[in-house]
């Protein structure tokens, strides 16, 4: 008969008259500190329970994986925070976070959650042509700190200084106030965020539209680039069997028809 050594030691300890030391069964991931921000229909805050797409996905994985964490846990801050502290605090994940090429080596991935298009969002009657990036400098943009919208216009050749940047945790808000009362003339944000978030604010989304598209990519979970290989690996070994299980299409659907 094989033992295991967990239960080799147990016996040893018995048979020397030894109390048994309290042998931590926990997961991995259950040390590690999740992060997101209100980014409907990925994640956000509603009727007192954290949900939305990206939450779903991950409560499944961690069923999968039997860790113990609770997805009700995890803490909501502004994403300019939550970024930094994933930046350069081992133990740490942050979603939903869009992958681009200047990001693929600050974290290890997990995904893709969902695709994405990061855009320019503006009244209909604003009448804003954009034709090229040589073309945004002509608009008061609007920005959340850190947010891939910043990065994506600072890549087009933007100035920090020109964009007006919001931070907190009511940066999309307060962006979409400054959008609907003319004090900027463009949103730079993810699309269906940006439509859910007009929507949810007592607009009419069908007042707003893209005018010019950033970015095409997709968003997944980022943890600090000092995880473990071992735990990344499983993590999308349960994210790849959520997919061929049908799962994560219908979470998609219960959020997005």
């Amino acid at each position: 008969m094989k033992l295991s050594i967990k239960k080799m030691l147990m016996l040893c300890f018995v048979l020397l008259g030894l109390s048994i030391p309290q042998i931590s069964l926990s997961h991995p991931f259950d040390k590690i500190k999740c992060l997101t921000e209100n980014y409907p229909p990925y994640n956000f805050f509603q009727d007192g329970r954290l949900q939305g797409i990206a939450v779903d996905l991950l409560d499944v994985m961690l069923k999968k994986i039997k860790a113990d964490t609770d997805v009700q846990e995890i803490e909501v801050m502004p994403w300019a925070r939550a970024y930094h502290d994933v930046l350069y605090n081992s133990d740490t994940c942050i979603f939903s976070t869009t992958r681009t090429e200047k990001r693929e080596k600050l974290f290890k991935w997990v995904g893709p959650i969902a695709s994405t298009t990061i855009a320019l969002i503006a009244k209909k009657n604003s009448n804003i042509y954009i034709n090229s990036a040589r073309d945004l400098s002509n608009y008061r943009i609007g920005v959340v700190r850190e947010d891939i919208g910043e990065q994506l216009l600072l890549a087009a050749g933007m100035q920090l200084k020109d964009l007006k940047r919001l931070g907190g945790v009511h940066a999309t808000r307060r962006s979409i106030n400054k959008l609907n009362f003319d004090r900027i003339d463009a949103w730079a944000y993810e699309k269906n965020v940006a439509l859910w978030e007009i929507k949810k604010n007592g607009f009419n989304s069908d007042d707003y539209l893209v005018v010019y598209k950033l970015f095409d990519g997709n968003l997944y979970y980022a943890f600090n680039i000092e995880t473990p290989d071992e735990l990344i690996l499983e993590l999308q070994t349960a994210f790849d069997e959520i997919k061929e299980e049908g799962i994560h299409q219908k979470i998609m659907d219960k959020y997005l028809r």
